[in-house]
């Protein structure tokens, strides 16, 4: 970890030199900026560096959490430490994670693509559960009837669309991920501030929240017990993880056909775009229409109409779309929920075949 911080040290120092240019000519050219302002629209800049140094200084500042995270728990809870270590090895800095198993049963994104569409199933059928069986404590709460039930068919609805987009031809990779987006846009944008809550995503149902986290984190015993405000914190944070690595993209107009292969598989991975046996450029065509659903169309419209933007939803929906997408691939390591979207698939590829049939007559 002291060769990865003096690093980290180098590639700041880099982008420090950047700033530096930066600012000299922002200040040329008289922006009529104050100080404080200068110095926050300096915060922003992360150019001068890589990509692949851009993540290498996210990893080391999450490794140095982690870090502290284990210092707090071995001081305040030094009988429990043991028992997290091996429930939960993920917890250790990325320099002290456990090897890979050598059964070579799977890969690392066989099983990341199995694991994935376990979760899409289970969330799938706790919504529908969600939708039409009221919560033993919601039973104890005579005074919350009406709120319990305009919950539940606020969840019906969105089970219905889910249903609706699965369903509908073209709802495939990023044609799809345009719908889905689309299909949001009131929730989206608003002309009004998007409000704290709605950032904080409070208003995504607790069975999303936990199929979310089990999705990226992989299984964990904790998930399921932990409290949902703290499962949609560990939502966020991911969220807003990969929020700077899109701004960085974009803002710094990175070729995505320059990416090694580790770092595309490795962005693609966090966005649970694709998985096994896709191509590179099948990767890339992905992970462009992410950042272009993300960050290049939203800053446009937000330019042109002036309306605020909702982020954190944005991209919490695409990554629930991808999680589905991955889950109806053909290419899928999970034999079984595959199968069950293959009847969908075939029907979905009929009703285009014939509507291509009687546009040409």
């Amino acid at each position: 970890m002291w060769s990865n911080h003096g690093r980290c040290k180098e590639i700041r120092a880099k982008q420090k030199e950047y700033r530096e240019k930066v600012k000299k000519e922002w200040e040329f050219e008289e922006n009529d900026l104050s100080p404080q302002e200068l110095k926050k629209k300096l915060q922003t800049v992360n150019g001068g560096i890589t990509y692949d140094e851009f993540t290498f200084l996210s990893k080391g500042k999450e490794d140095r959490g982690k870090l502290m995270n284990m210092v707090f728990m071995m001081w305040g809870a030094p009988r429990l430490f043991p028992y997290a270590l091996m429930f939960y090895p993920d917890i250790l800095p990325a320099p002290f994670q456990p090897l890979p198993s050598g059964s070579m049963q799977e890969t690392k994104l066989q099983k990341a693509s199995r694991q994935r569409s376990h979760c899409v199933i289970q969330t799938l059928l706790s919504l529908e559960k969600e939708a039409h069986e009221t919560p033993a404590l919601a039973k104890l709460n005579i005074f919350g009837k009406k709120k319990q039930q305009r919950t539940m068919e606020k969840i019906g609805k969105l089970g219905s669309e889910i249903g609706a987009m699965m369903s509908s031809s073209g709802a495939k990779d990023g044609a799809g991920a345009k719908l889905a987006i689309n299909a949001l846009g009131s929730e989206l944008y608003k002309d009004e501030s998007i409000t704290r809550k709605e950032k904080r995503l409070v208003g995504v149902p607790q069975s999303v929240v936990l199929g979310l986290t089990k999705a990226l984190n992989g299984p964990n015993p904790f998930t399921s017990v932990q409290p949902n405000f703290m499962r949609r914190g560990a939502v966020l944070t991911h969220i807003q993880k990969i929020a700077e690595a899109d701004k960085f993209l974009v803002n710094e107009n990175v070729d995505l056909d320059t990416l090694s292969t580790a770092s595309l598989l490795e962005a693609c991975k966090e966005r649970m775009i694709g998985g096994p046996g896709r191509s590179k450029e099948e990767l890339r065509k992905g992970l462009s229409d992410w950042l272009d659903l993300t960050v290049v169309v939203p800053s446009g419209r937000i330019a042109a109409s002036g309306e605020d933007f909702n982020e954190n939803f944005a991209r919490a929906a695409l990554l629930c779309y991808y999680a589905v997408d991955g889950a109806r691939d053909a290419k899928s390591s999970s034999a079984l929920p595959r199968l069950l979207f293959s009847g969908q698939q075939e029907a979905a590829e009929r009703d285009e075949a014939e509507g291509k049939k009687r546009w040409r007559r």
